[in-house]
């Protein structure tokens, strides 16, 4: 009997475990597909990871052969109104593409049978090409893309009614971070663009911006003054969502198809997988149509932002369907997955061969690329215990240098920072959200920008392109400029000016030091204590009046300081003349942390902020940010100063 109960005990012992790892295998089971979900995404993005380091290799095996990188593409010109190639009146010529850099690396990546099949004396969406850009090239295709499939092929209608097919591809070659545009100023092209040759009698052309490559432009590793290690080569590009969208073809060199172009700060490309809805960042060919087939939601809800209005090819950013950024390959052969949240500044640097290699942290550099570093506050350049306290009813209103330059005491006070300008007919950055601000103490600012002749007596030399001697000298209407605010100065040449300045022997006499400044006491002395918008005075033709009068927009030029009346703080052009540089880098979160009083900018960052407004036209065409490259000048740039009044021999 006592082995009867045993054996039942032994029965109901193995029924629990049999219970119990049924139960185990019920939980492994249902935490499987996760699992497995999640190993075969990590493959996928390692696949995408590798195509990128094969692509790269066979990048620089191109050059040791060639000594040159390849172009983006290769254009014929026939059929083309190159003088106005640029215009954006005309959709883009897809007709004309010949070969693109993919075409001519394939004999690098082992696929001499595809590449004999081109035939580049004819454009690629010639019958003589169907068979090689119906071809699925695996090292062009990131596993993660769900659009990149046989049924959605490309589709380009040519002008006889005809179908021309196209392979979809997952990379792009970087074309730079400008928005190349032909027309007479802007802030991020200040004039028509010297990156576009032709002649019109060999009817020979070449386009390029700041990437690695142009249309019929080719550029050999020495010509990046950027670091291999941080200038992009090639990088994610989503296939289209259907087959009139023509993003993400390996085929078609066309931005957008094969190439990016306009990323960072220029454009609407602000980073990668940029999302905003109305005005998008990737203008493409048929944007139009692709709203009106798969409507918006559909469209952003996929993450596929484009210009709504637009119908050309003209702009594209970097994008990826892995759900937080992009790999890029660098020209060092190094690969780094960008987030999404990266800084737009340094999106910018990234693309932009003339980036000068040592504004980059290498010990920073992973963190900023993942999104997550916060530079912190910068310090002021003059300790307060040195600066003599202007509160006190002592203080001149007013004081008159060894220049002639004259400066105001601007008072302290509160202000709501970041309200949009009236008549401003595009959006700020979305990050440019009114807040509370205090400058807590009064300083001195420039009652005008500083002239043409203020700048050469300090610096020995007038750089500036509206002059006598300047590159827009047919464009002034003046016969004397020395009074305009100098311009086509950089950040760099404008705190040099400072410096120079303060080392006068007057100027040290006097105790007064020189710097630009901050971004809050620059908008602070613009509002002059109003709370509302604020106007520009145009001082040119205006696009309306130039119209009615029959001229050309771009006849607008500076005129001398103090031509317009003062703002009530008394200070001059403050919203008409040039921009001007102020002190503060650029940094697209700053504001959400920023202290209240006296923000004097992040510590660190790659673009410097220029305020004012420019007297060409109301606004950019495109949302653009008030930044520019501190190591360039402009043409639309100049600055002012504020002084300091320090104590002893502080300065």
């Amino acid at each position: 009997m006592h082995a009867t109960v045993k054996s039942a005990r032994q029965s109901t012992w193995s029924l629990k475990e049999c219970l119990a790892l049924l139960t185990l295998f019920m939980f492994v089971f249902l935490l499987l597909p996760p699992a497995v979900l999640t190993m075969r995404e990590a493959a996928r993005r390692q696949t995408c990871r590798n195509n990128l380091r094969a692509l790269g290799l066979a990048l620089h095996a191109y050059h040791d052969v060639h000594d040159r990188l390849p172009a983006a593409a290769n254009w014929g010109s026939e059929g083309l109104d190159l003088p106005n190639l640029l215009s954006h009146e005309d959709p883009t010529p897809v007709e004309v593409t010949r070969d693109n850099w993919v075409q001519m690396l394939l004999p690098f990546l082992k696929r001499d049978d595809v590449a004999a099949q081109f035939d580049s004396s004819q454009p690629v969406v010639g019958p003589q090409n169907r068979a090689a850009r119906i071809v699925e090239l695996s090292t062009m295709t990131c596993p993660s893309d769900s659009y990149h499939r046989e049924d959605n092929f490309y589709d380009f209608e040519l002008p006889d009614g005809s179908h021309a097919l196209f392979a979809r591809g997952n990379y792009a070659i970087n074309g730079g971070s400008e928005f190349v545009m032909m027309n007479f100023g802007t802030l991020a092209n200040p004039g028509p663009t010297d990156r576009f040759h032709y002649d019109e009698r060999t009817r020979e052309f070449q386009w390029w911006g700041n990437g690695i490559a142009g249309i019929n432009k080719c550029f050999s590793l020495r010509d990046i003054d950027n670091g291999l290690s941080t200038t992009v080569a090639l990088e994610e590009l989503r296939a289209g969502l259907n087959p009139i969208d023509p993003r993400g073809v390996w085929a078609l060199g066309q931005i957008g198809g094969s190439i990016t172009w306009g990323h960072g700060i220029s454009g609407d490309a602000r980073g990668p997988n940029f999302m905003e809805a109305d005005t998008g960042a990737d203008d493409i060919r048929h944007a139009p149509e692709l709203y009106r087939t798969l409507g918006k939601k559909f469209i952003e809800d996929a993450g596929m932002h484009a210009c709504s209005y637009c119908d050309e090819n003209a702009q594209a950013t970097s994008r990826s369907m892995h759900p937080d950024g992009v790999n890029v390959l660098m020209l060092d052969g190094s690969v780094h997955f960008v987030a999404n949240t990266v800084e737009p500044s340094l999106w910018h640097v990234m693309h932009a061969r003339e980036t000068p290699a040592e504004i980059f942290n290498p010990e920073t550099l992973t963190s900023e690329l993942s999104g997550k570093f916060t530079p912190g506050e910068a310090r002021s350049r003059i300790e307060s215990e040195a600066v003599e306290s202007l509160d006190g009813r002592s203080s001149s209103k007013s004081v008159v240098n060894s220049l002639g330059m004259n400066f105001v005491l601007v008072p302290k006070g509160s202000f709501t920072m970041g309200v949009p300008n009236r008549g401003k007919k595009y959006p700020s950055p979305d990050d440019a959200v009114p807040h509370h601000v205090t400058i807590s103490r009064p300083f001195y600012m420039g009652v005008h920008e500083v002239t043409q002749e203020q700048y050469e007596q300090v610096m020995a030399v007038n750089p500036s392109s509206h002059a006598a001697q300047g590159e827009f000298r047919d464009r002034v209407m003046l016969a004397e400029t020395l009074r305009c605010p100098v311009e086509n100065v950089s950040w760099d040449d404008a705190t040099e000016f400072c410096r120079r300045l303060s080392h006068g022997p007057e100027e040290k006499a006097a105790g007064r030091i020189y710097r630009l400044p901050t971004e809050a006491e620059w908008e602070y002395a613009c509002r002059a204590g109003r709370d509302g918008g604020v106007s520009r005075i145009p001082l040119g033709p205006t696009n309306d009046s130039a119209r009615e009068a029959n001229q050309p927009i771009d006849l607008a030029v500076p005129v001398p300081v103090g031509s317009l009346p003062p703002n009530p703080f008394g200070l001059h052009e403050m919203c008409s003349n040039v921009y001007e540089w102020v002190a503060d880098y650029r940094q697209q979160r700053y504001y959400k942390h920023s202290p209240a009083s006296d923000p004097r900018g992040p510590a660190s960052g790659y673009l410097r902020v220029v305020r004012g407004w420019y007297w060409v036209a109301t606004g950019p065409a495109c949302k653009v940010y008030v930044t520019h490259d501190p190591w360039t000048g402009s043409p639309f740039i100049g600055f002012r100063v504020v002084a300091e009044i320090v104590k002893g021999d502080a300065a």
